[in-house]
Parts: C-alpha cells; structure tokens; sequence
C-alpha cells in the first residue's frame, strides 16, 4: 500500500472485548499512516462481526487474516511480516490499550537512532487513580524523547524496521504457541548489531497474557513456558547475575572508565543481569534496565559489599550472584579466601591479560558451560 508508514500486526482469537477495546484504542490514538493486519486465529461471531464493520469504516487501512484453527501466536506473526510491506512493523498483543502518539514517539526513536532497531514501549508503573489515558499523557511529560537500552523486546507491543526483519527474518517457531520467541527474536537483533530500547515517554497499558491464559489453561502454560525456557537456554545459555565491583581509580579515569562501560554494555546485551558496586555515582554514565549501580563511599565499599555477600548467602538459588569480578584489589585478595565468596568467582586485576577482556571472556564461558546443562533437558 503506498503511503503506509507502518504495518501493525494482531494476532486475535476469541477475545472479543479485548481485541475490540485494543483496535478502538488504535485507531483513536494513532498519527501516522498505518494498516492493521489483523490475524485471527479464533471463530468468535463478535469479533468476526466487529472486524467487518472495523473495515467498512478503515478500508485498506484494515487486512483481516482469518485462520481455520489456532497456529499460535508465533505463526499469526509470521504471516503478518509475510503480508508486511511498510518501512517500520509493529507486532502487538490484543490485550493492550494504546495512548495519545504511541505509535509516533516510538518510529521516532527508530528515525532518530539508525543503531535502534526494535522499541518497546513503557507498561509498567500507573497507579490505580489515573486513567490509562492520563498516566500516558503524565509519562510523555516527564520523560518527552527520552529512552534506555534494554535486554529485550517483550513482545506485547513492540515497533521495529524492515531491515531488522531483512537482517535476521522472522520469529522462531520452534517456541510453539508462545513464549520466549520474543526474548530470542531480540537477541537475534542485538547479535546483528541493533540495539533494543525501552521508550520512557510512551505507555502501552498490558491486561498480560489475557489469550494465552485462555487458550492454555493451568498445568499447560506452565508445561510450555518451562519447556520453551528450557530450549531457549540451550540456544542462548541462562543468563547470569554477576557483581562488578569498581576502584576509585578506574571510575575516575575517563580512558578506563570507557573500557569498563563498554565491558557492562557487552554484559548487558547478552541478557545478564549485573550489580556494579562503586565508590564514584557513575549511574548517568551506564543506563541499562539491566545495570544497577550501588553507590557507596570510599570507606564504605567494602563493608557494604561484604554484608551484601553475606545476605547473599540466603538468597534463593535462582537469585544467588553467579560471579563476582572485582577491580578493588584489596577486597579481591580478601575475598579469595572468605567464606562469603564460597561457590563464587572473584577476581581481581592481575596477569598481562586486559582484566576487562577476562570478565567477558569468563562470562562467555560461564554462559557456554549453562547451554551445555540445558542441552542436555532438550
């Protein structure tokens, strides 16, 4: 269709109140040229019906794709980036409600930032006194243009460019129904060279798993989801919890700083999750939803670190650090031989190997050794 900024694709199945409240949302609320390709995977007479009068109204603006059985979430995606032909694509869940130029602010990312290639937007956070409507309106004025990286691209609303699909073509469909094909479609992404953000100026209200609690009832989803993880971590490995803990000297430096900031990035856009303990307030230099800084003063650091891994200790096994790099050469040397680090990785700079090279390297391997286990359950 000539003129079609972007193709949003939505895949539906009998959720009639839902896909009718996301489609009307859509429609009130988008400012650029558009074309909902709707996938429906269900036989409700409601929505059928709902969609013929949607498309006496839209025309071209509105493709109805009607499957004569449900092939999944996955499948209904695909089909829809078959059909696509626009510049940008959307895939969107029917259990959303969109605001005021969501679909605007986030292609404006994507033209603004040619290293971005996938945007969702933010859902999280609105108090129950204020409209869906007013909490979107709130979070444009707060956070207007602004953005942060993140792990991936959760897969209730995301906005992405052709060429990310040219690049690395369409969702796995190993995954089945649903769930983590949207965490492996963005680090498809992020090993191709995009990066994935999280719109901070954009709200998506998300009911969350609105169809596939219907379709997949109780002991089910719970079957695939597990099943799914399983093979997603013998794809890409699980990811890590790690610790990096920061000397005044190397957060001061700007030349060391860098090559520490970039060793977090390449941490980060492998999905892990990391902790950075410092005595220097670095948090504006390094904005990832997946890089916490904890700031503590000189004097402070080690004991705060070391209670810290003392509480650790406790932690669930799935929430315990899995590695702990450490650029304090003095709590290095202490931590070798402390029972806190038991069953941990500490190290500190030494050797002629770039100690930044040994933590991504040791992550890689660490990574590698997970893939390994889970193979294994496959």
């Amino acid at each position: 269709m000539i003129g079609i900024k972007c193709d949003i694709i939505l895949p539906v199945c009998d959720q009639f109140d839902f896909t009718k409240n996301c489609i009307d949302s859509m429609i009130a609320n988008t400012d650029v040229p558009y074309r909902i390709i709707v996938i429906n995977n269900g036989k409700n007479e409601n929505t059928r019906s709902y969609l013929s009068e949607i498309k006496n109204r839209l025309g071209e603006r509105l493709l109805v794709i009607q499957n004569d059985h449900n092939v999944g979430w996955v499948k209904a995606l695909n089909q829809g980036f078959a059909i696509s032909k626009a510049p940008f694509i959307c895939f969107q869940n029917d259990d959303t409600i969109v605001t005021k130029g969501w679909l605007k602010k986030m292609i404006g990312i994507l033209e603004r930032d040619e290293r971005v290639g996938l945007v969702n937007p933010t859902w999280e956070g609105k108090p129950n006194y204020l409209s869906v409507e007013d909490y979107g309106v709130l979070v444009e004025k707060k956070y207007s243009g602004k953005y942060i990286e993140t792990d991936w691209a959760r897969g209730f609303s995301v906005v992405l460019k052709r060429k990310v699909l040219d690049a690395i073509g369409g969702i796995d469909e190993i995954y089945g129904l649903a769930y983590f094909d949207d965490v492996d479609f963005s680090v498809r992404a992020i090993n191709a060279g995009f990066l994935v953000v999280l719109a901070l100026d954009t709200y998506v209200y998300h009911h969350r798993n609105v169809t596939f609690f219907q379709v997949l009832k109780g002991k089910t989803w719970n079957e695939l989801h597990e099943k799914n993880k399983v093979i997603y971590y013998s794809k890409w490995g699980k990811p890590l919890k790690i610790v990096v803990i920061l000397d005044r000297s190397n957060c001061k430096d700007e030349t060391a700083f860098k090559k520490i900031r970039d060793t977090l990035y390449y941490l980060a856009r492998r999905q892990h999750h990391i902790d950075v303990w410092s005595p220097c307030d670095v948090r504006a230099k390094i904005p990832h939803t997946n890089i916490e800084v904890k700031h503590y003063s000189f004097f402070f650091l080690t004991p705060a670190v070391l209670l810290d891994l003392y509480l650790n200790k406790w932690k669930k096994e799935e929430k315990k650090y899995n590695a702990i790099f450490g650029f304090n050469k003095r709590l290095a040397d202490f931590g070798v031989n402390s029972v806190l680090f038991k069953g941990l990785l500490l190290y500190g700079p030494s050797g002629e190997k770039d100690f930044n090279d040994f933590i991504k390297d040791r992550a890689d391997e660490l990574r590698e050794k997970s893939k390994e286990f889970y193979s294994a359950k496959v």
